[in-house]
């Protein structure tokens, strides 16, 4: 099935990016948060394609989420479609010339909804900060901001100066949403 516009969080290289391309979208439109996405598709027109694990975090507390999201629009927005399928293969990533492994990891930067595959592989007292899209962790340890991020093995491997430690495996499920 094709769309005209879909809707969704960026910058290229998100997961949302790839499920928007993978579901046909023929015009995609990116936003700095799924928040955004909605909002723009509720005024103007537009699908908007959402994670259901969507978390918006500030200094660890939660802001926004899907739960929050999908209750504050019922009266304008309707899901039109709701799946499960896989992300793109995601990674425990570090700067080049970080010395250590997985146990010698102090300062991560993770999206909210992968802060679970930080506290499955890296050590419980690490530094941890959030950001909103998987592609700006990885941009951040590149950047010597942090030790480590949970990443796109296909956004970490496109920076020279990153390294995978593990490989990981999920997936997600999307609702897709348009006005009422």
């Amino acid at each position: 099935m094709k769309y005209d516009v879909i809707k969704t969080l960026g910058p290229t290289g998100t997961d949302a990016h790839a499920e928007a391309v993978r579901i046909g979208g023929e015009k995609i439109e990116l936003f700095p948060s799924f928040r955004a996405a909605i909002d723009d598709s509720e005024a103007r027109g537009g699908k908007a394609l959402v994670a259901a694990g969507y978390l918006d975090m500030s200094d660890g507390s939660v802001i926004d989420s899907w739960v929050d999201l999908h209750f504050s629009k019922l009266a304008s927005m309707t899901m039109v479609g709701v799946w499960e399928s896989p992300t793109k293969q995601m990674c425990v990533a570090v700067h080049s010339d970080f010395p250590g492994g997985l146990a010698d990891i102090r300062s991560a930067v993770s999206h909210p909804a992968t802060l679970q595959f930080v506290r499955e592989h890296m050590p419980a007292d690490i530094s941890l900060s959030t950001v909103k899209a998987k592609p700006m962790a990885a941009r951040l340890v590149s950047e010597h901001y942090a030790d480590a991020c949970i990443g796109s093995v296909d956004v970490v491997e496109s920076i020279e100066n990153l390294k995978i430690l593990k490989k990981l495996e999920a997936s997600m499920v999307w609702c897709l949403y348009e006005h009422r």
